[in-house]
């Protein structure tokens, strides 16, 4: 399993805990900073079936060829707006703007792109956002299929603020190749 944008690694601990710590999983993230944090909070856990790189997602495959076709599945917990998060960080609304949120959605396709190549045949790949806006959600998971017809969309879902059991909302997409 690559978990792309590791840091904090709250989601790689899950990961490996659901897989009784065994199996392989790479956590992968641009800041060594927050990728110290992720190994702290994994060692802490004594999980030790994850590996660990400083890495930049959307030159992944440049730097490390071997992994073409490697993985069986691939988290891309995508930097986002975080428009799902408003209730607990209302200064995301002096924060975001338009202009911002386009930023992100490009650098969100960049990074789908990059991992695809990664992808072994019949894996998976999930995409999720801590957002609500459709550009970084629905419309990003239209444009990526389009662009990649041997994708299929297995299951995508929304999760509103304060939906259900209350909290944040999300969004996240499980494409199959």
């Amino acid at each position: 399993i690559l978990d792309a944008c590791a840091a904090p690694g709250g989601k790689t601990a899950h990961l490996a805990e659901i897989m009784d710590d065994c199996g392989q999983i790479w956590a992968v993230d641009c800041s060594i900073k927050r990728l110290k944090r992720t190994t702290g909070n994994l060692d802490r856990l004594g999980l030790q079936c994850v590996n660990y790189l400083v890495a930049d997602t959307t030159t992944l495959i440049d730097r490390m060829p071997s992994w073409h076709g490697f993985f069986h599945k691939i988290l891309l917990d995508a930097p986002c707006s975080g428009l799902g998060t408003l209730a607990r960080n209302p200064d995301i609304r002096w924060r975001m703007s338009l202009e911002k949120i386009q930023e992100l959605v490009l650098l969100q396709a960049k990074m789908l792109e990059a991992i695809l190549p990664l992808l072994k045949p019949g894996g998976r790949i999930v995409y999720s956002t801590c957002t609500i806006h459709p550009e970084e959600n629905s419309k990003q998971v239209d444009n990526f299929l389009f662009s990649n017809p041997r994708l299929r969309l297995k299951k995508q879902t929304q999760i509103w603020p304060g939906e259900g059991q209350g909290g944040d909302g999300f969004y996240s997409a499980i494409f199959e190749s």
